[in-house]
């Protein structure tokens, strides 16, 4: 509740001191009600955001990917972005301060590896959505084997790039340009100690395939980490209406509010697939100190951890 309040009061004061920004703060909410119009993708479906069954090619069987080209393209234009550390992907860089320590401590914990300077050594981590490697780089330092992924062949490239740079991720870190349905298909299964999905799954188009080919890559007793942005009214008018169109924190129209997940939504996906929720944390980002902070409250964003279910049922965690 704190956070929500103070995010109240940031744009408050944002468009009382900036009397310039007011008249696109009314454009883009238009004569929108107070609640955003949601776009339920089927008839059958109780679901808000975009499933397999909504994805089908109108008279056909077929599915489509969960990638969505436009979703590619608009990521293929911020190749020469990714490491300005204070550009328009400056937030992802700060959001480091908080998905690594719980990504690394989380892993500790589950596999008993030591602590000393490469924690994670031994362990196999797919970064889905990789980008140019922002979350992937200090996960490799840690010790990790890093598999970085994306369906944008320029972010990949720049990721590739940036890695030539330092000698000693060499050996610990790989980018490749493809998607988890293309790595389930070529039968790499059950191969990874932990994936993660940071600020990805609102930008697929069929959450379920998405949620469930992630599923299909980790080993049995593996975690899954994902960090999103919950479909509430808070979300649609601060991460999308401030963030885009007021403080310009990110570029307009890199948000479509139907396309959030709510935390709910993703754990049922999850225990669909075998995979069993852990544990849940709220997040509060300052755009004014480019700042994160757990939250108590999941209304604007949220990391969400699930770990596989064993194959022999006797090891489950209690």
């Amino acid at each position: 509740m704190g956070a929500c309040k103070l995010c109240g009061r940031m744009l408050f004061a944002v468009l009382r001191s900036n009397r310039a920004v007011a008249p696109c703060f009314r454009d883009v909410l238009g004569t929108a009600e107070t609640k955003p119009p949601v776009r339920y993708c089927s008839s059958t479906s109780s679901t808000a955001y975009p499933t397999s069954e909504s994805m089908r090619e109108p008279g056909t069987k077929q599915k489509k990917t969960s990638i969505n080209p436009e979703e590619v393209k608009k990521f293929n234009e911020l190749a020469n972005k990714w490491w300005d550390t204070k550009g328009d992907l400056r937030g992802l860089h700060s959001m480091n301060r908080l998905r690594v320590p719980l990504i690394r401590d989380t892993l500790i914990k589950q596999h008993g590896v030591n602590t000393q300077s490469r924690p994670l050594q031994g362990l196999r981590i797919l970064d889905v959505g990789c980008g140019g490697g922002i979350l992937s780089v200090p996960l490799a330092k840690l010790g990790a084997m890093v598999t970085g992924l994306d369906a944008s062949e320029e972010a990949v490239k720049v990721a590739s790039a940036h890695m030539a740079h330092d000698p000693s991720l060499k050996d610990t870190l790989t980018f490749i340009h493809g998607t988890v349905e293309g790595l389930v298909a070529s039968e790499v299964r059950d191969h990874y100690d932990a994936l993660v999905a940071s600020e990805v799954i609102e930008h697929v188009d069929a959450v379920d395939d998405f949620v469930a080919s992630s599923c299909d890559l980790v080993k049995p007793g593996g975690s899954l980490f994902f960090t999103t942005i919950n479909r509430t009214n808070q979300s649609y008018y601060l991460a999308v209406v401030a963030a885009e169109y007021v403080l310009n924190v990110v570029a307009r129209g890199t948000h479509n509010w139907n396309k959030f997940v709510t935390p709910n939504e993703l754990k049922e996906e999850l225990r669909a697939n075998s995979c069993h929720p852990r544990l849940i944390h709220g997040m509060f980002y300052n755009p004014f100190s480019n700042r994160w902070s757990w939250s108590v409250s999941t209304e604007m964003n949220y990391a969400l951890h699930a770990i596989k279910e064993p194959s022999d049922l006797g090891d489950k965690e209690s």
